[in-house]
């Protein structure tokens, strides 16, 4: 990750950056339907933003955690936890070398946050997501479709309002994501590894997951045309 990345992720104001909350609460409910969750589940979000997602999942009755590159996002949401009086342990951390928990049944990776370091890196970090998880634990991921990507129709809406456009790169795979300008500095791109669906069947398996299916947005089936590609793994 490039210092001017690392700079951005760990200062970037919220409203230029992170989902809307309701649409994050929406998702906190299909997940928790889908994949038929019970009070007392143990749940790692990394990275946790907010704890959008978390927050909803613990007022339902999970065991959250998360880490975050972002000390004011991981202060946000050890806030709001604090004042519904809820239960939830977020720290500071780089998720390439933090310690992850153990034993956790669920670990979501949400909001296209798979992808932005080099494919060893990310591999690695696959391995250490199935190494946390409890036998029979599950993993999420939630990024763009890649065939979308792939042709050039991709977007994101970030909670601003605004646009996002992901531009592709055959050569190097990677997709390259331009962040508008901020109050601290222009224009800021990052650059996030595509993968197909053929090659998260191979990561997981050499990872030691089980594929158990892609979706689209919502749990939805997965298409061409979904605008969102949801990962289920297990191991």
């Amino acid at each position: 990750m490039s210092n001017t990345l690392t700079e951005w992720f760990r200062h970037v104001p919220e409203e230029k950056w992170l989902r809307d909350p309701a649409a994050s609460r929406a998702d906190a409910q299909a997940i928790w339907e889908k994949l038929e969750l019970k009070a007392g589940v143990r749940v790692f979000e990394c990275p946790c933003g907010k704890a959008d997602l978390s927050f909803p999942l613990a007022r339902l009755g999970a065991n959250v955690s998360g880490i975050d590159f972002n000390s004011h996002f991981v202060s946000a949401a050890k806030n709001k936890f604090s004042r519904a009086g809820l239960a939830g342990e977020f720290k500071t951390d780089d998720m390439r070398t933090a310690q992850f928990p153990e034993q956790m049944d669920l670990i979501i990776n949400w909001a296209s946050s798979f992808g932005y370091f080099s494919d060893k890196d990310n591999a690695d970090l696959l391995a250490r997501f199935a190494k946390s998880l409890a036998e029979g634990g599950r993993l999420l991921i939630e990024v763009a479709n890649p065939s979308r990507v792939l042709a050039g129709e991709a977007t994101r809406i970030i909670a601003s309002g605004e646009q996002v456009c992901e531009t592709w790169d055959a050569e190097s795979k990677r997709a390259t994501v331009i962040f508008p300008a901020t109050q601290f500095r222009g224009p800021v791109s990052a650059s996030v590894r595509v993968y197909t669906c053929d090659e998260y069947r191979s990561m997981l398996a050499t990872a030691g997951l089980k594929l158990v299916d892609f979706y689209g947005q919502g749990f939805t089936e997965f298409t061409p045309e979904s605008t969102r590609l949801i990962v289920l793994a297990q191991r």
